[in-house]
Formats: C-alpha cells, sequence, structure tokens
C-alpha cells in the first residue's frame, strides 16, 4: 500500500473511513453535501447532532469521528489538482473508502471543483515553456531607444485529451516581467509553507 502527499493515513482515520464505509450511501452523500458547502466552522448544531446520533445509531465520539473524517477528506482533497478518476482510485486503493462512497464523493468533489476552478475538461498541463528576449526600436521625436522585450512560449496540453496541444505566447515588458516574477515568487513561496506544514 502506498501513500500520499496531501494526507497521511492514521490509526484515527483509518477508524473514519470505517465509520464512513458502513454508513448508507444515500445518508453519506446527504452528509458529505452538508459538509462540503457549508460556510461556516460549526457544521450542526446540537439539536441536529443529537438528531443524527439517533438516526445513525452511533455515540457521540463516533459520530464526531465520522464528521470530522469526512470534513478532512473533502478539504485535504481539495489542495492537490488530480484527474476525478486519479483520485477515485487512491481513495479505493489506498485510503481504503468503499467503491460506491468514493464514487459519491467523487461526484461531489468534481461539483465544488468545477464552481471554484472551473470544467475539468477545459484544464491545461504545461509541458514546455521556452522564452526569448528581442529589443524594439522606439522612435520618439527622432530619438531612437532600444527596449527589451521578453516573447515566452507555453506548450499547453488538455488534461483530459494528451493529443489536445495548444500554445500561448506572451509578450511583455520589463514592468510585465516584473509582475510575473513576483506573482510566481508569491505561488512558491505559498507551496514551500504547504510543503512544511504537511512535514
Amino acid at each position: 500500500m502506498g501513500s500520499l502527499t496531501w494526507i497521511t493515513l492514521n490509526p484515527r482515520l483509518k477508524e473514519g473511513i470505517n465509520l464512513i464505509n458502513n454508513l448508507n450511501n444515500t445518508k453519506f452523500e446527504l452528509l458529505l453535501t452538508h459538509i462540503s458547502t457549508s460556510d461556516t466552522d460549526e457544521l450542526f448544531t446540537e439539536n441536529e447532532l443529537k438528531k443524527l446520533q439517533d438516526t445513525l445509531k452511533l455515540n457521540e465520539s463516533e459520530l464526531q469521528l465520522l464528521l470530522q473524517s469526512i470534513s478532512y477528506l473533502f478539504k485535504q482533497s481539495n489542495k492537490v489538482i488530480l484527474k476525478p478518476t486519479d483520485l477515485q482510485k487512491q481513495l479505493i486503493d489506498i485510503l481504503g473508502v468503499e467503491e460506491q462512497k468514493s464514487e459519491i464523493f467523487i461526484k461531489e468533489w468534481t461539483n465544488q471543483t468545477n464552481k471554484d476552478l472551473g470544467s475539468f475538461e477545459n484544464r491545461y498541463d504545461v509541458k514546455n515553456i521556452s522564452w526569448q528576449i528581442n529589443l524594439q526600436t522606439a522612435s520618439n521625436f527622432g530619438n531612437r531607444q532600444a527596449k527589451p522585450n521578453a516573447r515566452i512560449q507555453l506548450d499547453l496540453s488538455k488534461v483530459t485529451e494528451n493529443d489536445k496541444d495548444e500554445k500561448v505566447i506572451l509578450e511583455m515588458g520589463e514592468d510585465g516581467l516584473h509582475q510575473l516574477y513576483n506573482t510566481l515568487e508569491t505561488i512558491q513561496l505559498r507551496l514551500d509553507n504547504m510543503s512544511k506544514n504537511k512535514n
């Protein structure tokens, strides 16, 4: 059994996944939808929790573990970019989620991801980046000045279709390059921080 970069399968999570697998599929779907669309940290009121305990026939600690496990799985899976089929395979083969539960999970995950990031089918991977610097001559009342201009070409491949390639060409001056550099630096810092938090 392998390991995943986006989640750690510890004994407590294993126990939570067992509770998920023992749930009725309809009840799991309702819980997952409620959790994934909730805007607050308090997912359920005290009255709702008591009703859930009775309905699911779980004690208080089991119910808390069940809800925490569903919430944790969903939040962590939103931190990675994967094809739905790859994520489902990981849920089943590595985390031990039952196949029908994984299908329900992927359906909700795809719905929420599409709302946040757009349709998965319209996303691209960057296969290659090439660039060159040109000098453009600009005329300013008779004074000719050479201005550096960067030309960056992105070779893209559609995530769902390996043979669907596109090229995007960006042309920018010094200000645009500074902005691009600063944006990439910010992204790299965020990625580094996320990696440190996982370790």
